[in-house]
Formats: structure tokens, C-alpha cells, sequence
């Protein structure tokens, strides 16, 4: 039995006022929608815990944060609790009475009027109890319940906290049987949807049975079916309406991700300590990096889990950098970028081409052409990454300069490292497909001279001039893109500005685009690309295609690297690979020093 004093009779009770109490779902065995788990002998030992607790009236945020607790917010208490076995898709739970202090409080009237109206579903309970857990899967399961502080009347239940009908003086209920228009009328007032509402009234209007009560827990159910889809659609909240309309209530972990999203914006001076988010995700106002065992528990839709919900905001904050990076986006110029399904070798077969065709006399068979052979580029996509910690250290000391940091180092890398990978198939002029290296004097794509209009018009000469495989013939495709050292890149612009003469020279007038490479060490190397839609020089392929890095939560509070060294360690994943598709889409002069 609960220590809290008795509540005091009204004196709208001794006139003779209907004493119209609330029967109440207070919350629901199995899991809870905080990663929670309620077992039924738990709630079963429970039960006594729940008698006589204080029913306060909160906003989410008061319960969450354990505040709220002011006379002028108690609305009455629990009585009558019971353990109530599974009925069909109902789960168990306990089950109560709540008893209000004024039967003629507006919050008392409006849960009133409610369930008259059959909109329950737009109040919900929640617990504020201490109970013993263990640490199983990623959830608490609760072991047993040391104590219950309260029932609080909140917005967003996640263990099934609910009103569920009216209860009269000495037991009595509502069993008035309805009639069919009467469940037709009222199921048609209720937030369902059009589906919901015509399948409710189809299963309910044959039966013969179907009080007040039954028709109330009907369409809760089908109120909380909809939500459920729609918190499957979307993790931005809940849809609550009435009639025609709705909104979105914003769940918690959005809230959460909110702050840490406008802690990470440089442009955003709202959230500036990283302890702070710290400490209003977790509870953990001493910093000691973990839960205590003996915690309290809140059934308001939110997460415990301060890893998950700051590698989140890492993730958005890393790839919003690393779309506005677009210094190292150059590759993108030379490359064809393709899903690739596997970790296996992709074969990329070029065909050659057919030679002229030859004309055919009056009367004479056509004969066989020669059938061009092919030539096949092998690679596989590989693992890029590495591992970033956040330590206990920087959340006690509010580290924010590092914090910051983090994204932005880790999008940087991503990105840098991709852009290299594809742009070092011109520097480093590795073997390709045929065995010998990509510019090479036998595919006639290789030269020597420093860069200057003569030597760009004899690349692009070279360019054109590169023959189709088995046919022999001039593909006659001409470079786009010029790729310099940030060395030669007002030299290559020179090139191309037009001076002090009204007419254009030969290589003024090609209106090529200059790329320059901010790696590239060597200062007079220069290559030459086509278009590569013109001749798909290079193929870069993405593991089931996620151009963008990912982020993953390596570690959790109990076991790990946060176990043994106070640090939460996230995984930053990158799979891609690439090849040489064809030789005669590039040129480069290797200029001697």
C-alpha cells in the first residue's frame, strides 16, 4: 500500500452529486515504446504499489523531467489497481480506478466529456516509478518496482497508459446496450479515419451486446492501430486529430535530435554546450556515463540511449558538410557512378566495333562481317573507414570546440578520401585491363610536352584521333575537361582568355573547363579528359548505392569500450571501387623536371 494520504471528500460528494470516477488503463505489460519491458508477474507484484498513488496533471516535459509535482496539478488518485490477464489483441496491464478530488475540475471534465465523445485517445497515463532492471538485447527489463511516485496525465503514452471509460458510484458502470445508429453516429465523430471508421461500424453493427465500455475500448484499439502505422511511416510523431483535421506531435527523440542538430550548427547559437544535451537526453546530471540500475521510470514516448541519439546528429551534420564540400566533387567530371549489389569482382566487357560495311551487288548473298571482340575492366568495391570516440572527459568538461569538430573532420576525410581514390587514376597511371598502364605509348594517349596551346592542340589531335577497337576507325571524340595542379591552373587559364586581340586563337576558341587538382604535387603534369558520357573512361561503383558515408554506434553503455574506457565509440563507414573502363577517353603529358 502507498504511504500518501488519504484524499479528502468533496463537498459536491456529501450534496449528493454522481460521484463519476475514470476506469483507466495504467500501463501495459511487454515492451514499452522506450525500450522498456514490463513482465506480467512484475506488474502482478506491482499491483498494491498502485493504490492510493497521486494522479497529477503534467505537460510531457514536466513528466519526462520528474517536475510537475504541485498541488495545484493533483487532479486525484488510484484505486481499485488490478492485474487484467490478455483479452484478444488487448495485452495485459493493470487496470484501476481514477478517483477524482473534484469531480467538476475542468481537466476531470474534459476526460469526462471525452469518453463521451469517444476521443479517449487524445489523453494518455504514464508512471513516474523506481523499479530494478537488467540490461537485455538493448532494453530495460524491469525486475521489480520499488516504487510508484505517481499517474501522470500526459499526451504521449509508451506503455499504453489510457482512459477507458466511466465508472458510477458503488461499482455501477455504463452496460446500457447501444443501438446501432448510436455506434454509427458516435464512431463517426471519433478522429478515425474513413477505413477505420466503416470497418469498426461493420464489425460492431451485427452485434447485439455492444455497451458503452465495449464501444470505447473498440475504437482505442483502432485509434491505437493508426497510430502504430503511422509512427512506422514516420518517426516524426504521432498523428492526433479531431474529425477532419490533424497535426503532428513532435516525439521526444525528435526533440532531442533538435538540440544536438542546433548544437552541431555553426549558425545556430541556440544550444551551446554539449553537456547540456548530455544531461537532458540521459538524466545523468553527475556525468558517470551510465544508468544507475535502481533507475526512474517515465512511459512518455522518448530515448535513453545518448549514443544512438548523438550519432544521429553527427550523421545529419556529417553529411550536410560533406554535400557542401564541393571542392573535392571534381571526380565527378570523369566518373560514371553505378549501384553495386555485392563485394564481389564486377565485370565491366567494352565491345569493339564493326568495320564499314561493305556493299552488297544485285542478287549476291550477304556476307559474314567480322565480329569485334571485347575487352573486360575487373573491381570490387572495398571498406573505407575508421572509429571516433567521444569521452566521458569531454562531456564533464563541455568540450564544445572539439564536439564540433567532429562532423566536419569526419565529412572532410570521407569526402577527400573518395575524390583521391578517383582522381589518382590519371596521377598515378596504374595498370589497367590490358596489362599495360593507362597512359602508355601504345595506346597513343601519352605525351611529354609542358602544357601551352601547342601542346593542348596536339593532346586534343591525339584525342580525336584514338581508333575504335577491331575497326581500326578514328573515334573522333575530342577532350572537355583539362585536369592541372593547382600549380598550372592560371597558366591553363591564360590559355584560354582572350587578350588584347578582337579574334579568338584556335585554343581560346575550344571553351574547355579547367579542373584543378589541390593534391597533385608534381607542377607540370596535365591531363585531358573527354566528355564521359562521349567515352566512359572510368566506372566508380557504390555498395548498394550510398554515395554518402554512414555512421554507426560501435558501443553501449554495459559492455564495450564505454564499459571499460568511459568512451562511446561510432564507426564511420565508406564502400566503394572503381576502374579504367576505357583507355581512349584520356590523355596526359608527363613532363620532365
Amino acid at each position: 500500500m502507498s504511504d500518501a494520504p488519504p484524499v479528502q471528500t468533496p463537498s459536491a460528494y456529501a450534496a449528493g452529486a454522481p460521484r463519476t470516477r475514470l476506469a483507466v488503463r495504467v500501463i501495459n505489460a511487454g515492451p514499452s515504446g522506450n525500450n522498456n519491458v514490463y513482465p506480467d508477474a512484475v506488474l502482478r507484484a506491482a499491483v498494491p504499489l498502485f493504490d492510493g498513488v497521486r494522479v497529477f496533471v503534467k505537460s510531457d516535459a514536466e513528466h519526462l523531467s520528474k517536475g510537475g509535482k504541485d498541488v495545484r496539478n493533483l487532479i486525484g488518485r488510484i484505486v481499485e489497481p488490478k492485474f487484467v490477464p490478455p483479452a484478444g489483441s488487448k495485452p495485459a496491464g493493470i487496470d484501476a480506478v481514477l478517483e477524482p478530488l473534484d469531480p467538476t475540475d475542468p481537466m476531470v471534465r474534459r476526460m469526462t466529456e471525452a469518453v463521451r465523445q469517444n476521443m479517449t485517445g487524445l489523453f494518455g497515463l504514464s508512471i513516474d516509478a523506481e523499479a530494478a532492471y537488467r540490461a537485455q538485447g538493448g532494453q530495460r527489463v524491469v525486475t521489480k518496482f520499488t516504487k510508484v511516485n505517481s499517474v501522470d496525465v500526459i499526451v504521449a503514452p509508451g506503455a499504453g497508459g489510457a482512459v477507458l471509460g466511466i465508472t458510477e458510484a458503488l461499482g455501477a458502470t455504463f452496460m446500457d446496450v447501444l443501438s446501432p445508429l448510436e455506434i454509427g453516429r458516435r464512431i463517426e465523430r471519433t478522429a478515425l479515419c474513413a477505413g477505420s471508421k466503416d470497418r469498426l461500424i461493420s464489425n460492431l453493427e451485427e452485434a447485439d451486446d455492444v455497451t458503452e465500455a465495449r464501444l470505447t475500448e473498440a475504437i482505442n484499439e483502432a485509434l491505437q492501430q493508426e497510430e502504430e502505422i503511422a509512427r512506422s511511416v514516420s518517426h516524426a510523431g504521432k498523428v492526433k486529430g479531431l474529425g477532419s483535421s490533424a497535426r503532428i506531435i513532435e516525439a521526444e527523440e525528435d526533440k532531442q535530435g533538435r538540440m544536438l542538430d542546433a548544437f552541431f550548427d555553426p549558425q545556430d547559437n541556440s544550444v551551446r554546450s554539449i553537456r547540456e544535451c548530455y544531461v537532458a537526453i540521459t538524466g545523468d546530471r553527475d556525468i558517470t556515463g551510465r544508468v544507475p540500475r535502481h533507475g526512474r521510470f517515465s512511459e512518455a514516448l522518448t530515448t535513453v540511449s545518448f549514443p544512438d541519439v548523438l550519432g544521429e546528429a553527427i550523421q545529419r551534420r556529417m553529411l550536410t558538410d560533406y554535400r557542401n564540400l564541393g571542392i573535392y566533387d571534381v571526380w565527378r567530371d570523369l566518373a560514371n557512378i553505378v549501384p553495386v549489389s555485392d563485394f564481389r569482382d564486377q565485370h565491366r566487357v567494352r565491345f569493339g566495333g564493326y568495320g564499314d560495311l561493305p556493299t552488297v551487288n544485285e542478287a549476291a548473298p550477304y556476307l559474314p562481317v567480322d565480329s569485334p571482340t571485347d575487352e573486360e575492366a575487373v573491381y570490387r568495391v572495398q571498406k573505407r573507414g575508421g572509429t571516433e570516440t567521444v569521452t566521458l572527459e569531454m562531456m564533464k568538461n563541455d568540450d564544445v570546440a572539439a564536439m564540433i569538430q567532429v562532423p566536419l573532420r569526419m565529412s572532410r576525410a570521407a569526402k577527400r578520401t573518395l575524390s583521391k581514390f578517383v582522381l589518382d587514376f590519371l596521377r598515378v597511371n596504374g595498370t589497367i585491363y590490358d596489362g599495360k598502364a593507362l597512359f602508355h605509348a601504345d595506346h597513343g594517349n601519352l605525351g611529354t610536352a609542358a602544357l601551352s596551346g601547342p601542346s593542348i592542340a596536339a593532346g586534343r589531335l591525339a584525342m580525336k584521333g584514338q581508333k575504335e577497337k577491331d575497326s581500326e576507325e578514328a573515334v573522333g571524340i575530342p577532350p572537355r575537361f583539362l585536369w592541372v595542379p593547382d600549380a598550372l591552373e592560371q597558366t591553363a587559364f591564360d590559355l584560354f582568355r582572350l587578350g588584347t586581340n578582337n579574334e579568338a586563337s584556335f585554343v581560346q576558341s575550344l571553351q574547355w573547363q579547367i579542373r584543378p587538382v589541390w593534391y597533385w604535387t608534381d607542377a607540370n603534369d596535365w591531363c585531358l579528359s573527354a566528355d564521359k558520357a562521349d567515352i566512359p573512361s572510368v566506372e566508380v561503383g557504390f555498395l548498394d548505392g550510398n554515395e554518402e558515408p554512414q555512421l554507426f554506434v560501435q558501443d553501449n553503455p554495459t559492455s564495450g569500450s564505454m564499459f571499460t574506457n568511459d568512451v562511446i565509440t561510432y564507426k564511420i563507414r565508406h564502400v566503394y571501387g572503381g576502374a579504367i573502363t576505357d583507355f581512349r577517353g584520356l590523355f596526359k603529358s608527363v613532363v620532365a623536371a
